[in-house]
């Protein structure tokens, strides 16, 4: 897993969290989405996850996160909007460490998102990435969908 630091609000306060660190010793499901709001991620893909996670843990899945290329606050404010249960983890890669250290960056000028976050998905096991899946462009939804979440033990 690459080292990188992500944010996230709690208590109206930014609260530094070392992926890395987090997922030693656990399974996880980590999204990643070119941006809170955006239509393919807020009407489907990120529902479609709240949907299924009490499955994924119930499956072994210690941790189901999505991870942003907003500041902590836009997240947090998307969040509530998208998982108002609050059955996802969400974080903020305002800086793009994580999409950079993955080589998932890209700039989508069709969509005005300047450098961003492809949508991806990563199955993590113990801290091990043992595969990541990205979509072709910003605005498919292929290969990261919950239903596409298989480990194999």
């Amino acid at each position: 897993m690459p080292q990188a630091t992500l944010g996230r609000l709690v208590g109206g306060q930014v609260e530094q969290v070392a992926l890395h660190a987090l997922l030693v010793g656990k399974r996880a499901v980590v999204v990643g989405v070119p941006g809170a709001f955006t239509p393919v991620c807020t009407r489907e893909h990120v529902p479609g996850l709240v949907a299924q996670a009490d499955r994924l843990r119930a499956s072994g899945v210690d941790y189901v996160i999505c991870v942003t290329p907003d500041n902590p606050w836009v997240t947090k404010a998307w969040s509530h909007e998208v998982d108002p249960a609050a059955k996802l983890m969400f974080l903020s890669d305002d800086n793009l460490a994580l999409a950079r250290a993955l080589g998932v960056n890209v700039v989508d000028q069709r969509l005005c998102l300047g450098e961003t976050s492809s949508l991806y998905m990563l199955l993590v096991d113990r801290g091990l990435v043992r595969r990541l899946s990205v979509e072709p462009r910003v605005s498919d939804l292929t290969c990261t969908r919950a239903q596409d979440v298989v480990f194999i033990d």
